[in-house]
């Protein structure tokens, strides 16, 4: 799977809020930092999925750069992205930017971030 199947596979689950396909998505040890300065594991990004408290209704790409070598790559992505984050309806623009590795099973994600985007103008 080249590395923007991957992205996109990655959004996809996202949107459906597939945990399997989250689970094989996600290193092990992969972190994550919110855009209020939280820092999350693999298992807190999985258990917010499984529980609930995130579901994502809106996960709509606008850009998308994909830079990758062999043993690793960058995605950034810009998105128009609507929620139900617990219990409240959070709608935002966003960037996020995940370092991938190729492992055995394909391109996983051992670090993402997500922030704010700018308004388009």
């Amino acid at each position: 799977m080249s590395l923007l199947a991957a992205e996109h596979a990655l959004q996809a689950a996202q949107r459906a809020g597939d945990v399997d396909a989250l689970e094989a998505l996600l290193h092990p040890r992969c972190v994550g930092a919110g855009p209020d300065e939280s820092v999350f594991s693999k298992e807190d990004d999985l258990e917010s999925y499984r529980s609930g408290s995130l579901q994502i209704t809106r996960l709509e790409e606008e850009s998308l750069d994909v830079q990758e070598d062999v043993a690793s790559g960058v995605t950034r992505l810009v998105a128009a992205v609507e929620a139900i984050q617990g219990g409240t309806a959070v709608s935002a623009r966003l960037v996020y930017t995940r370092l991938w590795v190729r492992a055995d099973e394909g391109w996983l994600v051992l670090a993402a971030t997500l922030a704010p985007a700018a308004e388009p103008g």
